[in-house]
């Protein structure tokens, strides 16, 4: 029964996705690379594979970190000022399974842009010489992963604050939080020994995004695959961080007066 109801709610999540047009964004994402793999090999940029995969992974980061903040701040909120919500609850539902249900719908719709984007951007790196390999499939798998950390993060945020508030935090913990470990690192070494657990509590409440991004490694040649332990170590830092943000976020939303 939870299944049915969780696979209903994302299922409603992707389809609405769709007639808004979100992934159109995707398609025309795709149109660029391709168009600027073509500009590349035309003039002649051939044997920079290294160039070429880093600025790959790059954008598939960029761009797919941007879909997933931007689908999932805006999905709760939205139910509440649309009124929608109010018939789901009425159903046989309690707000956890709507939580959860809401959260697989965004990870859903972001898995399905940056697959995509990954796709083309495999094809135009062909273009290169530059052939899929094992690498390059757990850098994907790491990424999906770490979406899936972006969209907890966001859509508990989105309960908390404003639709924009949510989405510019997001998008400053996605992109900033490397800066932002290596500051209370840094912090931490400076520190009196009665203010480091302060610096270590913080740095353990951070999402760490970077923990996933094999981008680095993937684009370079010479660099072997990941150990498997690693990933299976990434896979439970996701189930347990994302656990945790989903907890977070229902503690609240089951107190809301609607």
């Amino acid at each position: 029964m939870k299944l049915a109801v969780w696979g209903a709610l994302a299922r409603g999540v992707v389809l609405e996705s769709i007639r808004r047009k979100d992934l159109w964004v995707v398609a025309i994402l795709g149109f660029v690379i391709m168009l600027s793999a073509g500009a590349l090999g035309f003039f002649g940029a051939q044997g920079l594979q290294v160039f070429v995969k880093d600025l790959a992974v790059t954008v598939l980061g960029l761009f797919s970190t941007i879909v997933a903040i931007l689908t999932t701040c805006r999905l709760m909120p939205e139910e509440v000022k649309n009124r929608t919500l109010y018939p789901l609850l009425s159903r046989p539902i309690d707000r956890f399974d709507l939580l959860f249900g809401k959260l697989i719908g965004a990870v859903l719709v972001s898995w399905i842009a940056f697959l995509a984007l990954a796709a083309l951007t495999s094809i135009a790196l062909l273009n290169f010489g530059v052939r899929f390999d094992l690498l390059m499939a757990q850098y994907v798998l790491g990424k999906m992963m770490g979406l899936v950390v972006v969209c907890a993060v966001s859509f508990t945020l989105s309960l908390f604050m404003t639709p924009s508030a949510a989405a510019t935090l997001s998008v400053i913990l996605a992109f900033g939080s490397t800066m932002i470990v290596r500051g209370l690192v840094m912090g931490y070494e400076q520190a009196s020994p009665a203010i480091q657990p302060l610096f270590k509590f913080l740095n353990a409440i951070l999402p760490q995004y970077g923990l996933f991004d094999l981008g680095g490694r993937t684009a370079n040649i010479d660099w072997g695959p990941v150990p498997a332990w690693v990933l299976g170590a990434l896979l439970a830092y996701m189930v347990t961080y994302s656990g945790a943000m989903l907890a977070i976020g229902w503690a609240k939303f089951r107190k809301q007066a609607i």
